[in-house]
């Protein structure tokens, strides 16, 4: 499986399972069950890269604003790969545009996609898949931003910004460190 694969099947899922992430995740195990080992395996292998590229502070900065604080940063990361290659790269160029899935939302946190290509390999081969690839990153590429102070985040992500105040219902992390 090469990339364009792998983003089509992301995708193409995507697209059969519409706004539904939990169908999305359905989809892809069913998928992700007929492939050979080393498809899925490679499968395995270019979501973690897609994984390791999110894996930036701006992103998780934004999805904070978004979310509230993280507890799980790979379900997010999980979460924004399975919009496909599109919504991640736009998210990548610009962090403000995790805006663009706030529909999606409730889905943020919920870990679909771990272990779906393990579950399609045991299925296959009646044995895990190996262990041997390589880690991610064990800190977040870039700058952190300080969520505390208002002004700096209404520069930084002024869609998310402005997100939060047509739904007051959010936290706001500038309110929190207030009190």
């Amino acid at each position: 499986m090469d990339e364009a694969s792998f983003w089509r099947m992301v995708e193409d899922a995507r697209s059969e399972a519409g706004a539904d992430t939990e169908r999305v995740a359905q989809v892809l195990l069913r998928r992700l069950r007929v492939l050979r080992p080393d498809a899925i395996w490679q499968f395995q292998e270019l979501w973690g890269q897609a994984q390791d590229e999110l894996y930036r502070w701006p992103i998780l900065d934004a999805a904070t604003l978004l979310l509230g604080p993280l507890a799980d940063e790979l379900a997010v990361q999980d979460w924004i790969v399975s919009h496909g290659k599109q919504t991640m790269r736009g998210v990548l160029e610009d962090p403000d545009s995790l805006v663009t899935l706030a529909s999606d939302r409730h889905n943020a946190r919920i870990d679909w996609f771990c272990g779906l290509p393990m579950e399609a390999h045991i299925a296959a081969t009646g044995a895990p898949l190996p262990a041997d690839g390589p880690l991610g990153p064990d800190e977040p590429h870039g700058k952190q931003t300080d969520l505390t102070n208002e002004v700096e985040v209404r520069r930084r992500f002024p869609r998310l910004a402005a997100y939060l105040d047509d739904n007051r219902w959010i936290p706001r992390p500038w309110e929190r460190s207030s009190g």
